[in-house]
């Protein structure tokens, strides 16, 4: 699988939220493209394929 571009390697069974935490990533800050679609955050719990493509957006504040 990609994600964010970049080969990655996760066990059979990860989802979304799996990635997420892996990357230290807070699910509540961040937007998540799989396949080139926008996920809502209910659809976390998505189990990922090899073929799949996950890309993560993280909000970043500043002023």
């Amino acid at each position: 699988m990609k994600v964010n571009g970049k080969d990655a390697e996760f066990k059979e069974g990860t989802t979304i939220l799996d990635i997420l935490e892996s990357y230290k990533l807070d699910k509540n800050r961040v937007v998540v493209e799989l396949n080139c679609n926008i996920l809502e955050e209910e659809l976390y719990s998505y189990i990922v394929d090899e073929k799949d493509f996950v890309e993560i957006i993280s909000f970043v504040g500043g002023g």
